[in-house]
């Protein structure tokens, strides 16, 4: 019966693995999406507020054709999520670790090494985070004001238009 528990919380810990191997991934993931955000300013005074947001972040004006503004810039790595994810291959190797020491006992000092590949987490994240990104942004007058047509990580779309709709009302 005992044998029987251990197992099955062997594979409740690889399913645990599992789990953090795909979070570990999605935390890399390219998350880009076009939104349109109408505001009631005029399209010249949304591409200036636009522009100073952009260049504010860190981003460059790489090409401007009428309406149309590509913007480059590079996404940083967060500190936080790098240690967050540390944290967490840490804590699922320590369980794996007990895991396989309980269930085969003759290697128990190898197994204690196991949390030791937990930097290997935020290394990964780290090295894969750090990337060139690019926001295309189109603006077009409508009877209202303008409409901004962008493309950007989703995170960059929510921030921009509250500041946006802050700064052009």
């Amino acid at each position: 019966m005992q044998q029987v528990t251990i197992l099955s919380t062997l594979v409740l810990t690889l399913l645990l693995l599992v789990g953090l191997f795909f979070f570990l991934r999605a935390s890399v993931k390219d998350r880009t999406e076009e939104a349109e955000l109408d505001f009631s300013s005029q399209p010249q005074q949304l591409a200036h507020s636009l522009r100073a947001y952009l260049e504010g972040r860190s981003y460059r004006l790489v090409e401007e054709q009428g309406r149309r503004l590509v913007f480059s810039g590079v996404v940083a790595p967060s500190r936080f999520l790098a240690i967050f994810l540390t944290l967490l291959a840490l804590l699922g190797l320590i369980c794996l670790a007990l895991v396989l020491a309980i269930l085969l006992p003759a290697g128990e000092w190898a197994f204690a090494l196991l949390p030791l590949l937990s930097p290997l987490a935020g290394l990964f994240y780290w090295r894969k985070a750090r990337r060139p990104e690019q926001v295309v942004a189109r603006i077009v007058a409508t009877s209202q004001g303008a409409k901004l047509v962008i493309q950007a990580h989703r995170d960059e779309i929510l921030v921009l238009k509250d500041t946006l709709e802050t700064a052009n009302g």
